[in-house]
C-alpha cells in the first residue's frame, strides 16, 4: 500500500512538472489539459499550481491590447493570445484605457478633469467591472481648465508602510484582493494626488502640493498617451510643457509625498519619450530616435536624489523583420522589460535582454494603446466550466 501511494504521488510530480512547463502566452492549452482527467483538473485547479506556474515563468505574459482608434466609438480588446477576457464587449463602456497593472485595466470615460470625472476599473478574467465614485472636493480650489492629468492602478499589498514595496509584487494572486487607483493633476500653481482604495471604496482625503519650483507653465502629460511607472515603491509620471517633456513628477506610496524628479540632459525637451523599470526595479527613461532607443537607469545618489547613466541603446531594424518601417514605440512593457512596436508589419513585442522581436498582433495601433499583461490559469477562476471530459472538447473562455 505504502509502494503505491508513493507511485501516485511520483506520478502527480511527474505530472505537474509536465504541466508547469505549458507556455504562459497560451493559457487555453492550461485549459485543455484540465479536461484530459481528473488527475490534470485536479492538479490545475490547486491553487499551490498557480503558485509554482507563476514562479517559474517569472513574468507575466501580454494577453492582449486594449486599442481605442480613430474611427473607433470605444476601446476593444485585442487578443494577443489565446485568452479571451469575460465581458469583452466594451460597447458602452468608458472609452479611454489609462492604465493597466496587476490583472487590471482602468477606464475614464473622458479626458477632461473636473470632480465628477467617471473612472472604471476591469478585470478581464474575472469580467468584473468596478466604478469609482466621484472625487472629494480639496482643500485648495481647482481650476479646472487646461488642468493635465493621469492615472494609474495597482494592487494594494500593504501600501500604508514606507517601508512596503508595491512595486514588488508578484502579480500571482494580487488581482483577486483589494486595489488601489491614484490619480495626479497638475493645475497652474499646484499638484494634487488623489487614492481611491477598493478596501474602503472611497478615495482618502486629497493630497497637494506647490508647483514651484515647477514653474507656472508646466502641465502633466495627456492622458492616456503615457502609462506610468511603478518603481521602488513609488509612482512617476512623465511632466511637460507645450508637448515636450521637462521632468518627471513622483508620488511616494510609503510616505504619501510628491517632489519633482530632473532629467538626464541629453533628454530634456524631447518629445518621444517613455519611462520605463529597469530589471532590478528602479526606475529608467528611453528616448526614442526614429529606429533607435536610448536607454537610461536611475541610480539614487547622496541625499536619496536620482541620477542617471546610459545604459544602452537598441537597434529596432536589427530585431525587426526586413522592410519593416513606419516604426512608432508605443508602450514600455513594465512586467517583462520590452517595448510595444508598432509597423507597417504589425505590432511587436521587443525584448532588449534577448534582442528578439515577436509580433503579437496584425495591423497598426489606435491612438490609445494599454497593454494586458497578467498570468491566467484554470485555478484563478473557480467558476470555470468545462463542456467535456476528454481532449478535443471545446475550449471555453480563459
Amino acid at each position: 500500500m505504502a509502494a503505491r501511494a508513493a507511485a501516485l504521488m511520483e506520478l502527480d510530480e511527474l505530472v505537474e512538472a509536465f504541466l508547469l512547463r505549458l507556455p504562459p502566452d497560451d493559457p487555453a492549452s492550461l485549459v485543455r489539459a484540465s479536461l484530459v482527467c481528473k488527475l490534470w483538473r485536479r492538479i490545475l485547479a490547486d491553487r499551490g499550481f498557480r503558485r509554482r506556474f507563476c514562479e517559474l515563468h517569472r513574468r507575466a505574459p501580454v494577453l492582449g491590447l486594449v486599442v481605442f482608434g480613430r474611427n473607433q466609438a470605444g476601446s476593444c480588446f485585442t487578443p494577443t493570445s489565446s485568452f479571451r477576457p469575460r465581458n469583452a464587449d466594451l460597447r458602452g463602456r468608458p472609452r479611454y484605457a489609462i492604465d493597466s497593472r496587476h490583472g487590471r485595466v482602468l477606464f475614464s470615460r473622458s479626458l477632461i478633469f473636473s470632480q465628477f470625472l467617471y473612472l472604471a476599473v476591469w478585470d478581464p478574467i474575472s469580467g468584473d467591472w468596478v466604478e469609482l465614485p466621484k472625487l472629494p472636493a480639496p482643500q485648495h480650489p481647482i481650476d479646472s481648465i487646461g488642468i493635465r492629468w493621469n492615472a494609474a492602478v495597482l494592487c494594494a499589498s500593504n501600501p500604508s508602510s514606507s517601508s512596503s514595496s508595491i512595486s514588488a509584487c508578484d502579480s500571482i494572486d494580487c488581482h483577486l484582493g483589494h486595489f488601489l487607483v491614484v490619480l495626479m493633476a497638475t493645475s497652474r500653481h499646484r499638484v494634487y494626488v488623489y487614492v481611491y482604495s477598493s478596501q474602503d471604496a472611497t478615495w482618502s482625503e486629497t493630497t497637494s502640493t506647490a508647483l514651484d519650483p515647477l514653474g507656472p507653465s508646466k502641465r502633466l502629460c495627456p492622458v492616456g498617451l503615457a502609462v506610468a511607472a511603478l518603481a521602488s515603491n513609488a509612482l512617476y509620471f512623465k511632466e511637460v510643457s507645450l508637448d515636450l517633456i521637462v521632468g518627471i513628477l513622483k508620488y511616494d506610496l510609503g510616505k504619501q509625498e510628491i517632489s519633482f524628479v530632473n532629467l538626464p540632459p541629453d533628454i530634456h525637451g524631447q518629445r518621444q519619450v517613455l519611462l520605463t523599470t529597469t530589471e532590478y526595479g528602479g526606475l529608467g527613461i528611453a528616448r526614442v530616435e526614429s529606429s533607435r532607443i536610448h536607454l537610461w537607469a536611475g541610480e539614487t545618489g547622496p541625499g536619496e536624489r536620482l541620477g542617471w547613466v546610459p545604459s544602452r541603446v537598441i537597434e529596432l531594424n536589427t530585431m525587426l523583420p526586413a522592410n519593416t518601417h513606419s516604426i512608432v514605440v508605443v508602450a514600455f512593457l513594465h512586467s517583462i522589460g520590452a517595448f510595444l512596436v508598432s509597423t507597417n508589419d504589425g505590432v511587436f513585442s521587443v525584448d532588449p535582454e534577448s534582442n528578439r522581436a515577436m509580433k503579437v498582433c496584425e495591423g497598426s495601433c489606435g491612438i490609445n494603446v494599454v497593454p494586458y499583461m497578467c498570468f491566467c490559469t484554470p485555478a484563478q477562476d473557480v467558476s470555470l466550466t468545462y463542456t467535456a471530459e476528454g481532449p478535443g472538447a471545446s475550449v471555453p473562455n480563459v
